[in-house]
């Protein structure tokens, strides 16, 4: 062999060795330091028990803030938020890997029956569980301008309900993850440093910002995420989200018969609200039914928005249209084959799963925006009877 050419090789495979124990250091080192601890005080705060603070902590927790939509049994508002249900981000952006959403009863064992409220307030506004680790997918970026009346009185309502022992598997973070919270590009959110009032209530445009960026989930619906780090963009706030709602993980082609992006909710008069008057925005937040007669698919919960004060969607409104107006088209709503392509009783069943259980519940069954359980109505009525209450709501 020429002597050069192995002098060259030689310095390649050097070169390759070294860059070789490089990355396993560096694949080792984010293992064992991904999930470290952080140091920060626990505030020392107490959820009280009174009945107000409770019946508040229900309404955030079922109509405001949605948290059944993760840990309710099921995914449902009905069934105790003992969580196990499996966010799979595997084919999201570069993948983050399995999540489980964790069991969120007042339960010893598996639940957060040995936490303090403190602890509680802590992992709700600043991402850090009890034992100082970080989360991921628990919206504390929104959580973390929560008043201190609204944060406690979910710890309240949690507190009161009956504990469900359930185990959830442990989380399998890709190891993009792991580097990601190692590095510092997730990490938990600042610490609170001092008391939150709740602002005044009123159809206003500050009571309005609390609800849309606090108290609900609008922006994590409406706000495009970096896909390559799962973070919000902070100066595209509620210009409509890129990820589609409906879609499961790799190998899965629909967990939905519809696949929905949430939409622009800046006033531009084109692609977002700003042309929208008052009335037409509260029947599309309070009934789903857009200005131009369509109907908004299950992934908007407008059920359980319906069942605000109507003063404070008019405050949201208010918000939204003082908002800077920004030219953004999302994609539209896009029907999968379980609708479009087949007929009688599967296409009854797939319609109803796009457009009728935020209201009905599962197959019918009823969820709390009403009390009709339309699984058993049906078996008492007639076809032209039931097609009218479809078609007009009155039977």
């Amino acid at each position: 062999m020429n002597p050069i050419l192995k002098r060259v090789l030689k310095i390649l495979a050097w070169i390759v060795g070294v860059l070789v124990v490089l990355i396993l250091t560096l694949v080792l080192y984010i293992n064992a330091a991904w999930d470290n601890p952080v140091n920060r005080r626990v505030p020392q705060m107490s959820a009280p028990r009174d009945s107000a603070h409770i019946a508040r902590g229900e309404f955030l927790y079922t109509n405001s803030a949605l948290c059944w939509m993760c840990h309710g049994q099921n995914q449902s508002p009905v069934g105790p938020p003992s969580g196990g249900f499996v966010e799979d981000l595997r084919d999201l952006g570069p993948g983050f890997g399995l999540w489980y959403i964790p069991n969120i009863t007042p339960d010893e064992q598996t639940g957060i029956g040995s936490w303090t409220d403190g602890e509680l307030v802590r992992l709700l506004r600043e991402g850090i569980k009890k034992d100082g680790r970080p989360v991921f997918i628990m919206p504390s970026e929104r959580f973390h301008g929560m008043s201190d009346e609204d944060v406690l009185s979910i710890i309240a309502y949690l507190r009161s309900l009956p504990p469900v022992n359930n185990p959830v598997p442990a989380h399998q973070p890709s190891l993009l993850a792991k580097a990601l919270f190692t590095f510092g590009v997730m990490k938990p959110r600042p610490e609170v440093m001092g008391p939150v009032p709740t602002p005044q209530k009123g159809i206003t445009a500050e009571w309005g910002k609390y609800i849309t960026e606090h108290a609900t989930p609008c922006l994590d619906c409406h706000s495009p995420v970096d896909l390559n780090t799962g973070q919000f963009y902070p100066d595209s706030a509620l210009t409509g989200g890129n990820i589609p709602f409906g879609k499961k993980g790799p190998g899965q082609q629909v967990d939905a018969p519809a696949f929905a992006y949430g939409p622009n909710l800046t006033p531009d008069p084109e692609t977002g609200i700003g042309s929208w008057t008052e009335e037409q925005f509260l029947l599309a937040v309070r009934t789903g039914t857009r200005p131009d007669g369509r109907v908004l698919t299950n992934h908007m919960p407008y059920a359980y928005f319906g069942l605000w004060p109507e003063d404070d969607a008019k405050a949201v409104y208010q918000y939204l249209m003082s908002l800077k107006p920004v030219r953004k088209r999302v994609p539209p709503v896009e029907l999968r084959p379980d609708i479009t392509a087949t007929q009688g009783v599967p296409r009854g069943g797939a319609i109803f799963k796009t457009y009728c259980q935020g209201c009905h519940g599962v197959a019918g069954a009823g969820a709390p925006p009403t009390k009709l359980i339309l699984a058993d109505l049906a078996q008492t009525i007639d076809d032209a009877t039931l097609k009218k209450f479809i078609q007009e709501g009155q039977l």
